[in-house]
């Protein structure tokens, strides 16, 4: 599958099969984290189908100005759509697809009082130095706001994970996978992200819920999995045979160990703000 054809096909699935149970719950953090202003300037990074984008049309005045900006021409697409349906909503919105979006943003220095941005930056290449390319943007006196994954998100597919690769005796891919857990961001991280952005007043709330999966099959086969997290962790399973070796002991030992219950998975959310 090329990347164009897996984004439109996440842009297909997303509101059904992701926003429900995953993106929304951060927006929704990240909304409560923001307060609006007057004749806002806002910069929305990653608006994928325009769920925050609206809630942020719906809160900011008709002097407002929301640019949302996505690296997908189809999630853009998605996004017109839900504005041009929805008219309950003051701030005037204008989109634009990017490529490239999160190493360079097509915005001026300081052109923002708000630069917004829905779970993006934090899935960057290099999520410290996409947060310093958003704070660019921000005007003094502005708001940088975003959410993220924090570490401990899928702990438990993790430690079955780890424990398959060591009963298979796999010490190569085991040392892969906790280099990639010890990667991902944890609160302090992402806080010191900011910090090194040069932003002050950095606030950091946090959230925990579960997404309940009937079986292992349902598991690896929902868009928020196969769509999200599953290629890296096919990457550190290795290649051809021993990749799916890995998967199908994986698949069994979810289906034993949550015989007859749901296999619950933790998700851990971070909206950060900080101020220019």
């Amino acid at each position: 599958m090329t990347s164009t054809e897996r984004q439109a096909r996440l842009a297909r699935l997303y509101d059904a099969e992701i926003l429900p149970a995953y993106a929304s719950r951060f927006a929704a953090l990240l909304a409560r984290a923001v307060e609006p202003r007057p004749g806002a300037r806002v910069v929305e990074i990653g608006c994928a189908t325009g769920a925050l984008t609206l809630e942020l049309a719906r809160r900011f005045d008709r002097q407002s100005l929301l640019v949302a900006l996505d690296e997908s021409p189809a999630f853009i697409a998605e996004a017109r759509t839900r504005l041009a349906a929805e008219s309950e909503h003051a701030a005037e919105v204008t989109f634009d697809a990017h490529a490239d979006l999160l190493s360079s943003i097509p915005v001026t220095d300081g052109a923002a009082d708000l630069v917004v941005s829905n779970l993006a930056l934090a899935g960057a290449a290099d999520p410290r130095a996409a947060v310093k390319e958003a704070a660019r943007v921000v005007a003094p006196g502005g708001v940088l706001a975003l959410s993220a994954a924090l570490r401990g998100t899928w702990a438990e597919f993790l430690d079955l994970f780890r424990e398959v690769l060591r009963e298979s005796g796999r010490q190569d891919r085991l040392s892969a996978v906790d280099r990639y857990v010890a990667a991902l961001p944890d609160a302090e991280g992402v806080v010191r992200w900011f910090e090194e952005a040069g932003l002050r007043r950095v606030q950091l709330t946090t959230a925990r819920w579960e997404v309940l999966f009937k079986s292992a099959r349902e598991f690896f086969f929902a868009p928020l999995v196969e769509l999200g997290p599953l290629a890296d962790w096919k990457r550190l399973s290795g290649r051809g045979d021993q990749m799916q070796d890995v998967f199908y002991f994986t698949k069994e030992a979810i289906d034993t160990y949550f015989k007859d219950r749901v296999f619950a998975v933790t998700i851990v959310a971070g909206a950060v703000t900080g101020e220019k």
